[in-house]
């Protein structure tokens, strides 16, 4: 019998599934999550800010997003980029929304980040799929483009908030968008460093 095994991107996201729901137990999450007027003063919200929850519902479905994304796209993206566009995408996304939409004073959450993982494993596995059939593609081009007409879809007007029933609160598909635009480069951005390193390797075993 073949031994369970788990991957560094699962590893990681356990890890970081694990903060999410620790910190949904603490009474403290004001101090934690991002508002905009407190950027300048307290930048760790910058990041903070997408680890924090509502309520545990909203929590344990994100973390539940993250395992299932993390595990869907190991192959193509290893732990350490797993890390890297979570970062970047909790980074941007937190940039953006005080660039663009200057007027959500305040984001949970972990949607958005996982929205940009979800984005660059996708890209990066159509970009890196060989041969380029169709029966190869299918799947990754049908993942990154339904993703695309989900996010662009459930824009709302500038700076509205809809409101979310199973919530009982405002989410923010503002930063969906702007995570699928930082995963979608990422993505992208991987597969071409790939390839010019296979690239590479071929010439040199050429010589």
């Amino acid at each position: 019998m073949r031994a369970f095994r788990v991957s560094s991107a699962e590893r990681v996201a356990v890890g970081v599934a694990a903060v999410v729901m620790a910190l949904v137990a603490t009474a403290n999450a004001e101090r934690w999550e991002y508002r905009h007027e407190l950027l300048a003063s307290e930048p760790w919200r910058l990041l903070s800010g997408h680890l924090v929850h509502l309520n545990w519902q909203h929590a344990a479905i994100n973390a539940l997003a993250l395992l299932i994304v993390a595990r869907l796209f190991a192959p193509d993206l290893r732990g350490a980029r797993q890390g890297v566009v979570m970062v970047a995408s909790a980074l941007f996304i937190s940039v953006g929304l005080a660039m663009l939409y200057p007027k959500i004073g305040w984001y949970r959450g972990l949607s958005g980040v996982v929205h940009g993982l979800f984005f660059a494993g996708a890209a990066a596995w159509l970009a890196k799929s060989q041969p380029r059939t169709l029966r190869q593609l299918w799947l990754p081009l049908a993942l990154l483009a339904g993703g695309w007409i989900k996010v662009l879809f459930e824009q709302p007007s500038g700076d509205a908030l809809p409101h979310a029933d199973w919530l009982g609160a405002a989410v923010v598909p503002q930063a969906h968008l702007i995570g699928a635009a930082c995963g979608t480069v990422l993505g992208l951005a991987y597969a071409c460093a790939d390839r010019r390193h296979q690239e590479q390797r071929a010439e040199q075993q050429q010589w």
